[in-house]
């Protein structure tokens, strides 16, 4: 899905998470993986994946409780990792295989609160 069709007038894209390579070798998720849209704007988080059936969140950044991180031993050694964004009053989003999971977490923080976030290098 093309992210010019999916942000409003005025938003900015601030951050987009990408899929790590270890994704795409789980052959059951490898359609799903291929239809994934994840970014991060000046005003929600977006999670959308699937190509015949669609499944689509967000969340509106003042709405984001608690971002979770989770990294196994590989994912540490990788840096991936599982985040799990919760929001009040709609549920929790749950993003696996994630590259710089930690990035995305200061990357939220920072939108939420009084400091500009950048791009990582």
């Amino acid at each position: 899905m093309k992210i010019s069709k999916i942000i409003a007038p005025g938003e900015t894209i601030i951050y987009k998470p990408k899929l790590s390579k270890w994704a795409y070798l789980r052959l059951g998720s490898f359609i799903r993986n291929l239809t994934t849209t994840i970014f991060l704007s000046d005003k929600r988080f977006f999670h959308s994946h699937g190509w015949i059936h669609r499944h689509a969140h967000e969340i509106v950044i003042s709405k984001v409780e608690s971002i979770l991180v989770e990294q196994n031993f590989w994912g540490r050694i990788f840096n991936y990792g599982t985040i799990k964004v919760s929001g009040t009053g709609a549920g929790t989003i749950v993003l696996r295989y994630i590259k710089r999971p930690i990035e995305f977490q200061r990357q939220v923080r920072a939108i939420q609160g009084a400091g500009t976030p950048t791009l990582p290098q």
